[in-house]
């Protein structure tokens, strides 16, 4: 008697025997990451929640670690993205709706974005910062950033169903009428006729290190301009930096959704001043309190690993200060009689904050997703000469 082969039965046995193998050598390789979750999602649930939820956090956070840590997660990835490349899919789908990736026309990898961004909010916070600011003889600026997200039909794929829309345009005049300063980076892409996308590392979120150094600048100017301060912008030629590259030794946040194989890989770089440098950098949250030059202070090649570019726990960003962190405090021993600044940041910053230190005696760097105290408290206490409000958002 022979046994028909149903092909459909033996690809769903492999399946599941290949996640069901997967699932057994992830708890055995990573036990701690992966039942870990459990406790992080109960521990971190909102007080308002109730035990249900709890719960549910803790299996949803369970699952996520689950798909981080997997035994094949390398080669499921880029796996599913060279399938997709192969059928010129244009949009990725992903268990996070909020992380499906989207590849544009140009070849650079977005998050999918839809909807309407209500910036009233952060409106009225800065008003409200303002006065705080007027109390200490402070100076405040906001920087408006930008981000790959687009609704031109140049880049978009056809027919793709895009909507999105801010109001910024709306508040940005309330904004100025308040006696803040605002940049808004969009408006000096235009204004210096560049192209937005050589920004951002083709599959990443963030913009690259030669972008970090151009924001410093605009953003000097953009003081002098409004407080008649005489900072030194001619430091910000991209001459004055020798820039060494690692070639195909980064995959971005968007890029490692999808794997290597389906945008390819970006090139790496290391933008480190040509004149001297003198600084001491203190991150108390990893116990870095360093004095040396830009190298030594703000640089951290050990990130880069082009030999594991889907790295859980590293990421070659995290070269410049390190990563994120609450409170970053830079001294420049070469401007101590420079200015004082606050910059309040999100990640954007960690390519920024290294190059704007060197026109100040004194920046300090406070990201608000994880710095738990009052910032005006921090402004209070500490009265920079100017406070440089650099998130998108304010909730």
């Amino acid at each position: 008697m022979r046994i028909k082969l149903d092909s459909k039965k033996l690809v769903a046995f492999i399946f599941i025997f290949f996640i069901a193998l997967g699932g057994i050598l992830t708890l055995i390789l990573s036990p701690k990451q992966v039942l870990g979750g459990f406790a992080r999602g109960y521990i971190n649930s909102p007080d308002d929640c109730d035990v249900f939820q709890k719960v549910g956090n803790s299996l949803k956070e369970f699952d996520g670690r689950t798909s981080e840590y997997f035994a094949f997660h390398d080669i499921s990835i880029n796996t599913y993205g060279g399938i997709q490349k192969l059928v010129n899919r244009s949009l990725i789908d992903d268990t996070d709706k909020s992380s499906q990736v989207l590849k544009l026309n140009n070849g650079y990898l977005t998050f999918k974005e839809n909807g309407n961004t209500d910036l009233s909010s952060l409106q009225q916070y800065l008003t409200k910062l303002k006065k705080t600011c007027d109390s200490t003889g402070s100076r405040l600026m906001y920087v408006n950033k930008t981000s790959k997200t687009s609704s031109s039909p140049e880049v978009l794929p056809l027919f793709y169903p895009y909507v999105y829309s801010s109001n910024f345009n709306e508040i940005k005049p309330k904004i100025k009428k308040q006696d803040i300063s605002v940049l808004d980076i969009e408006e000096k892409i235009i204004d210096d006729s560049i192209d937005k996308y050589s920004l951002f590392f083709r599959t990443d979120h963030h913009w690259t290190p030669q972008a970090g150094v151009w924001v410093s600048e605009n953003i000097c100017e953009e003081i002098n301009d409004s407080y008649g301060w005489g900072l030194d912008t001619e430091i910000f030629n991209i001459d004055n930096y020798d820039i060494k590259t690692y070639a195909n030794a980064f995959l971005g946040s968007q890029g490692k959704r999808v794997g290597a194989l389906f945008d390819g890989v970006d090139d790496f770089y290391i933008v480190k001043p040509k004149y001297d440098t003198n600084l001491t950098v203190d991150i108390k949250d990893i116990g870095f309190d360093v004095t040396g030059d830009f190298q030594e202070t703000m640089l951290h090649e050990e990130s880069i690993t082009p030999d594991n570019l889907l790295n859980k726990d590293d990421t070659a960003y995290d070269t410049y200060m390190r990563g994120n962190h609450s409170l970053v405090k830079i001294t420049n021993h070469n401007m101590s009689e420079g200015k004082t600044a606050l910059l309040v940041l999100d990640s954007y910053g960690c390519v920024v904050a290294p190059y704007l230190s060197l026109q100040f005696s004194q920046l300090d760097c406070i990201d608000i997703r994880s710095y738990t105290d009052p910032i005006e408290d921090y402004i209070s206490k500490n009265k920079p000469d100017i406070v440089i409000y650099a998130i998108s958002n304010h909730q």
